[in-house]
């Protein structure tokens, strides 16, 4: 990892600034992950409708993040639209049908994500 700096001086090469590195925006995905599943808790969503906000969250998380981070991007919004928006205090099921979920977020997740690795 290089180092990183928020602001940049007068005469000094541009350096990669902090929100561009994939690992701050995997972390930064996950946070709106975290609130949109206290979201759609708190409104006490419908499981579907709550099922297609994670899921939007998801694909808008993993647009700028390089294949391999978008994978677990749809892993972790699987999770938490499982854990949250179809079973109560996040029971994670592993049935067939809850099988078919995880592989709808992670390919969905890999079709928004980056073209890179």
């Amino acid at each position: 990892m290089t180092p990183v700096h928020l602001l940049h001086r007068a005469g000094q090469t541009a350096e990669p600034r902090l929100l561009e590195e994939p690992a701050v925006r995997f972390g930064l995905g996950g946070f709106a992950l975290f609130v949109t599943a206290g979201v759609i808790t708190a409104l006490d969503l419908p499981a579907p409708l709550g099922t297609a906000v994670v899921l939007l969250v998801t694909a808008a998380a993993a647009l700028p993040l390089t294949r391999a981070l978008a994978c677990g991007t749809g892993i972790a919004g699987w999770a938490f639209a499982e854990g949250f928006a179809l079973h109560a205090y996040g029971e994670l099921g592993l049935a067939p049908a809850d099988l078919a979920l995880l592989a709808g977020f992670v390919l969905l997740a890999l079709a928004a994500a980056r073209r890179t690795s």
